[in-house]
């Protein structure tokens, strides 16, 4: 194991795989760099057969899983593909990210690395993104024998899709561990009901939906100080939005979201909106304000409620879906006094 661990040592130390949250590194190395022999035999009714002529035993079930982010490719037959273009392997191997828990970091990943380099001269993934333990709300693992887990399926029924899983991301702050609490889950549901309420207000206050849709892209020139004020905040949270999700910040992207659409956008602009609309030197650019905005903060909010975002975005009467429309970019920006740094 000794020669095995070598190279997978060095890729993680040059930076060439990362782990996120960082210190999942070193619990990485530790292991490696302290390697013993691995008795890859095992007593088992099913596995792949070690190649020995009349061997009945087994290789270790993390052996074969170990192979499998080129195994799934047809590794080794696969490996070229005949007709002179790339074959699946060459496509789609190496991968970028891989999701896992922290137990089986030497288990599996660091056997996926050193496999990998072994027999495919590459490194398997790029960024190993380390999820936290789910734990009860009283801090105990659950366990379906105990009966102290937690039903996805459930949930999704009770509150919906989107709000389960936002309510999910919204825990994921780089803790070791995270306690399940629904209420986060039912936030999430009141969220997303903020969302269709908001887009009833900007689609009643429409005048060329159309027209609105086919120039979307550019950002509208403010003409009041909660114009600009909304559109500096918007492009904060592009940035911060952006930066989170790179850095595997999943929670903190949540939470901006929530905070910028809730209140800065419907608690204060809305209203802000109400006496603008009324006023015809200004009720057709806010009016594209309040499209833009609304149409940007569904780009970002998709990746973390794509349903609900994308019924929304048929019903303003985009013609191309929402999940394959172009991220947002940050847009100029505005001088504010007392504007609310998101990040």
């Amino acid at each position: 194991m000794s020669e095995l661990a070598k190279p997978a040592i060095e890729v993680v130390k040059k930076g060439e795989i990362k782990f996120h949250p960082g210190r999942w590194k070193k619990v990485y190395l530790d292991w490696l760099e302290n390697i013993e022999d691995w008795c890859i035999s095992r007593q088992l009714w099913w596995g792949h057969k070690i190649p020995i002529k009349g061997e009945e035993d087994v290789l270790d079930t993390w052996f074969s899983s170990a192979l499998w982010p080129f195994a799934v490719f047809g590794w080794p037959s696969s490996a070229k593909a005949s007709d002179g273009k790339p074959s699946d392997l060459e496509y789609f191997y190496p991968t970028n990210v891989l999701s896992t828990a922290r137990d089986i970091i030497f288990l599996w990943v660091a056997r996926m690395v050193f496999s990998g380099l072994e027999f495919t001269d590459k490194i398997p993934f790029k960024d190993v993104y380390i999820h936290p333990t789910v734990l009860t709300t009283a801090g105990k693992r659950m366990s379906k024998s105990l009966g102290t887990g937690v039903d996805p399926l459930e949930l999704i029924e009770q509150y919906g899709a989107d709000a389960t899983r936002f309510g999910i991301a919204w825990h994921l702050t780089g803790l070791q561990d995270l306690r399940f609490k629904e209420d986060t889950i039912l936030a999430a549901r009141n969220f997303a009901n903020k969302i269709w309420n908001a887009t009833r207000f900007v689609m009643m206050n429409l005048k060329n939906n159309k027209q609105l849709t086919s120039n979307n892209k550019q950002q509208p020139e403010p003409k009041t100080a909660a114009d600009k004020k909304i559109l500096n905040q918007l492009n904060q949270l592009v940035g911060s939005v952006n930066l989170n999700i790179e850095k595997y910040n999943f929670g903190r992207a949540a939470q901006d979201l929530y905070h910028f659409f809730w209140h800065e956008f419907c608690d204060i602009y809305l209203e802000e909106s109400k006496k603008q609309l009324k006023d015809e030197k200004f009720k057709e650019n806010t009016q594209q304000i309040l499209f833009y905005v609304l149409s940007q903060s569904l780009k970002l909010l998709h990746p973390f409620m794509p349903f609900v975002t994308e019924e929304i975005w048929q019903t303003l009467g985009f013609e191309k879906p929402l999940i394959i429309s172009d991220w947002p970019n940050i847009g100029s920006r505005f001088q504010v006094l007392g504007s609310r740094k998101i990040n």
